[in-house]
């Protein structure tokens, strides 16, 4: 564990730096802190806070910056926990300007959000379908040529697949339906791929191009669940120096197109997952291949959906502002589910 004065002189070296983007020398060190001691005192402090790993030493300049790790222990141990009222008030102000539906104050709040940290915010939704049953499989032929698989779920969406019986006969389906009916009916969707891993052998034996049919029904039966993502505030990416790298930049998108927030809370969350919690990752948490990277994020119910705001930044990121305001959208949120 750090000492207080360890402590305070990483503190102050990570906020400078998330402020200034420059390495934090003994002497602007001595200037910020709220107590006296020598820049012998700090020199030393700072080479065993870099030698814990928490500071890096900058080539370039006699001053240090913080690593991976010392983020990671000022977001867990230093951050102030007081709430600035008047950037809560100023949010909640632009929100309630707004439209009144929730879908559409998400999307703006979480423009706005964007705006107001600099930070590049991405949003998405999936439907929950923890409780949803499979409770029908339906064959409807359409022609001589084509046939649609229907999938009814307990929540009243109904998902269809379109077989060309060119390639796939009608007794082949209808087979295919009772093998899926017998098993799957009346189970969580959230549990059938799971179940259904038993069935393939099974399949196999009764009809021909049984993986095409078994992959075709199981991605119907969920694909309900699909995740639906819009990003705010790519362009601010570009403001930050760690990624005028216009390689490194690419990759950094490519990251947030491709992720799951979903998929990566669970990771974060372990064992303790919960809603409304915020996570985050930072640097070389998420990915070997990142390090001047963070994200954070938590995950909320709106009207039935599973909805998550995630911010990305630099690893420097102002993390309680950005947290202060994750933590508003989703009491903003609340109360407007409660109205």
């Amino acid at each position: 564990m750090l000492t207080k004065r360890q402590q305070a002189i990483l503190k102050v070296i990570v906020q400078e730096f998330i402020r200034t983007v420059q390495p934090v020398g003994s002497k602007t060190i001595m200037e910020l802190l709220d107590f006296n001691v020598s820049s012998a005192t700090i020199r030393n402090e700072s080479a065993i806070l870099e030698d814990l790993g928490l500071l890096e030493k900058q080539h370039t300049s006699s001053g240090r910056a913080p690593s991976t790790q010392g983020y990671r222990y000022y977001v867990d141990f230093l951050l102030n926990k007081t709430s600035n009222d008047d950037l809560k008030y100023h949010l909640k102000k632009l929100i309630n300007l707004r439209n009144d539906n929730i879908e559409d104050v998400i999307d703006q709040a979480t423009e706005i959000i964007s705006e107001m940290t600099k930070l590049t915010a991405i949003i998405s939704t999936k439907e929950n379908k923890n409780n949803v049953l499979l409770k029908k499989i339906d064959l409807i032929p359409l022609s001589d040529e084509n046939a649609s698989v229907l999938f009814i779920l307990s929540n009243g969406s109904v998902e269809k697949k379109v077989f060309n019986l060119k390639n796939i006969s009608l007794s082949d389906l209808a087979i295919s339906i009772k093998l899926f009916s017998d098993n799957l009916i009346d189970k969580k969707i959230t549990e059938i791929a799971q179940i259904t891993k038993t069935l393939k052998d099974e399949l196999k034996i009764s009809v021909k191009n049984y993986e095409f049919i078994f992959q075709s029904f199981l991605g119907a039966i969920l694909q309900g669940g699909q995740e639906t993502k819009e990003m705010h505030g790519i362009k601010y990416m570009l403001e930050n120096p760690e990624f005028h790298d216009t390689v490194k930049l690419k990759s950094i998108i490519e990251i947030m197109e491709k992720m799951s927030p979903f998929d990566w809370y669970d990771v974060r969350y372990g064992a303790h997952r919960s809603m409304n919690k915020i996570v985050m990752s930072i640097g070389r948490e998420y990915g070997d291949n990142i390090d001047d990277v963070a994200m954070l994020g938590a995950e909320f119910e709106m009207n039935g959906k599973s909805t998550a705001i995630t911010l990305v930044g630099p690893k420097r990121m102002d993390y309680e502002q950005a947290i202060q305001l994750i933590e508003w959208l989703i009491e903003i949120v609340n109360e407007k589910q409660k109205e």
